[in-house]
């Protein structure tokens, strides 16, 4: 007999996981997160869920989650899922990539300390190559489940196979998941790509690939790109694409994966608010890892 779900989400931020896991079926009996205005976005969405905010990288902190667990143990299955902090690893970044390992590293030992049954761990293509030898990991591309982005990231774990629900003929368009763009935009709207102007990100001042590869638009009958921490561009194609206007929180919150009506209100700043959409696991790649647990 299948045993029920429960899930721990560490580094949670607003929630993406947690939302994911819940379409899952499964019960997120605790989430946790340093951010004090992530976490009140996330509990007005989801009160009934315990939430900590607190910070984590104590290396005695999985004491106390062993005695939160014991009531868990033999009755249900338990998964553990991580977020660390990413930014250092992006290839965006100008930090030394070695400053991002010490949370990944922490919550690869708390996984060992803790031996759930099952668990995952988020973070950007990069981190896959500084894993320690034999960490099973694999790469997921969001558009493969239903998110209108091609969102690709490191999705490191044990006990669980993510099985795609769409191949590249079905990926989502933004067009087809914000429908009312066709009556605004027709079908020459283009989006920007959150690409900088810049050779190290792909792309020079005059438009030209610079190592690395896209252009600096996407049609809109194809997924976005990754949705970014701060508002995408919509533009009409011309000889030179001129911008219309930029997506709202709402319809980013759908390129991301969430329901439009995610309620963002506890945070303070719009700044913060785009912040914690660009950080968020998408709820349906998450969904897709937990009913994908193997018992």
């Amino acid at each position: 007999m299948r045993k029920p779900v429960v899930v721990v989400d560490l580094f949670c931020g607003m929630g993406g996981f947690t939302q994911g896991a819940i379409y899952a079926g499964a019960e997120v009996i605790l989430s946790v997160d340093a951010w004090d205005e992530a976490c009140k976005v996330h509990e007005s969405n989801h009160p009934s869920i315990r939430i900590d905010c607190i910070n984590l990288g104590n290396p005695d902190w999985y004491k106390g989650l062993l005695v939160f667990l014991k009531p868990y143990r033999g009755n249900y299955h338990i998964h553990i899922h991580g977020s660390p902090p990413c930014q250092a690893l992006s290839n965006a970044s100008r930090t030394d990539a070695s400053k991002g390992m010490p949370m990944v590293i922490w919550f690869l030992d708390l996984v060992k300390s803790v031996q759930p049954d099952s668990w995952s761990m988020e973070n950007v293509v990069p981190m896959r190559k500084k894993l320690p030898e034999g960490t099973p990991s694999t790469i997921l591309n969001s558009a493969d489940f239903g998110v209108p982005q091609t969102r690709r990231r490191c999705y490191a774990g044990s006990g669980w196979i993510a099985e795609p629900t769409h191949d590249k003929e079905e990926w989502v368009s933004v067009m087809k998941a914000l429908p009312h763009l066709v009556d605004e935009l027709g079908e020459l709207g283009m989006m920007d790509s959150g690409r900088a102007s810049a050779a190290s990100t792909g792309i020079s001042k005059d438009g030209k690939k610079a190592g690395g590869s896209g252009p600096l638009f996407r049609n809109l009958n194809q997924p976005s790109y990754t949705t970014m921490t701060s508002p995408r561009q919509l533009k009409l194609e011309a000889d030179k694409p001129v911008r219309v206007r930029s997506l709202t929180l709402e319809e980013t919150l759908v390129l991301q994966g969430f329901p439009s009506d995610y309620d963002l209100s506890s945070a303070k700043t719009q700044k913060s608010r785009w912040t914690m959409v660009g950080n968020a696991v998408p709820p349906p790649v998450a969904e897709a890892v937990i009913r994908g647990i193997v018992q």
